[in-house]
């Protein structure tokens, strides 16, 4: 497989907010972000595709559903990132400057577009209580083919949510990865969880999104299934996709990309490929990277921007 091309958008990306539908009862409050990165907008067609759904069926909530853009410059651009990734920079400290700080005097894209996220979700997350909780959901892509999975913790909440869903769970990984937005949800005491979908810019990855977005509505409650006449079409198609695939994994190693390493991922690797300790996965300047651990290949990198190079996984129970 040759490298994945950044592919530009030509599409406006001014609006932050996808849409945002109160309901009439009490009930969770979904956040669906999309495009944290900007060679990633299947999330945001998936998430104007349920919106219209929801309004054409005119379906009672319970809760709210509230769809958000992440990056629009990098969107606008078709890039990953333009200035530092987006999803690495949520560590308390840097989040208190950035809203103490004027958006005239924050240095980065990421940073800027980041003060302007947090304008909408800070109130909610205030006023969110044990009852009607707050879930986060951050939706991505990825640039290797096939597969699709939620990251996890092993919070029993999340776990008892994500079940209804039939999608690979993937615990263990969320501690390798510095400075998330889904960490920062979570440490609220919320739930939140990634979705990864599919390959950047596939027909099946928005597919994925769209199904994997309605069943969420659905398993929480804020929608009921039979207010939507073709719920049963979702689900079985998200099934589809998922009956072959292990249903729980564990992260073992993850390869950290440095600056100057020339990485080169092997071509042809695919989600849950099976990989055995001291296979040839990918070279660097100073020669072949061979697996250090057997198990599952997750996420190779076959992209120009990002410092993971791939992940290996095992199944657990």
């Amino acid at each position: 497989m040759e490298k994945l091309e950044e592919k530009k958008q030509l599409i406006d990306y001014s609006d932050r907010i996808i849409g945002d539908i109160q309901g009439d009862y009490p009930g969770p409050t979904i956040i669906a972000m999309a495009g944290i990165h900007g060679n990633e907008p299947s999330g945001i067609e998936a998430t104007k595709h349920i919106l219209k759904k929801i309004k054409d069926n005119k379906t009672s909530l319970h809760g709210r559903f509230l769809g958000l853009i992440g990056n629009i410059q990098a969107l606008q651009e078709g890039k990953r990132f333009i200035d530092e990734d987006m999803n690495r920079i949520w560590f308390t400290s840097i989040l208190d400057k950035i809203r103490r700080t004027p958006i005239a005097e924050i240095l980065t894209a990421e940073r800027r577009e980041t003060k302007k996220v947090l304008e909408i979700v800070d109130p909610i997350l205030e006023s969110a209580g044990n009852e009607n909780p707050v879930i986060f959901l951050d939706m991505h892509t990825f640039s290797a083919e096939d597969g699709l999975f939620v990251i996890s913790t092993r919070d029993e909440r999340n776990i008892t949510l994500l079940a209804q869903l039939s999608v690979p769970l993937i615990f263990g990984i969320e501690k390798a990865l510095h400075g998330t937005a889904l960490k920062y949800f979570q440490n609220t005491g919320n739930i939140g969880f990634a979705f990864e979908t599919g390959q950047h810019f596939s027909a099946s990855a928005r597919k994925n999104a769209t199904a994997g977005l309605m069943c969420l509505l659905v398993a929480s409650g804020v929608i009921s299934a039979s207010d939507i006449d073709d719920f049963p079409r979702y689900y079985d198609y998200l099934n589809a996709q998922t009956e072959a695939l292990p249903h729980k994994v564990e992260f073992l190693y993850k390869h950290i990309i440095e600056p100057g390493d020339e990485f080169e991922m092997r071509p042809g690797f695919k989600n849950f490929d099976k990989v055995k300790k001291g296979q040839w996965l990918a070279t660097d300047r100073h020669g072949k990277i061979l697996a250090q651990r057997s198990g599952f290949v997750l996420m190779p990198l076959y992209q120009d921007q990002g410092e993971d190079g791939f992940f290996i996984v095992e199944e657990c129970d």
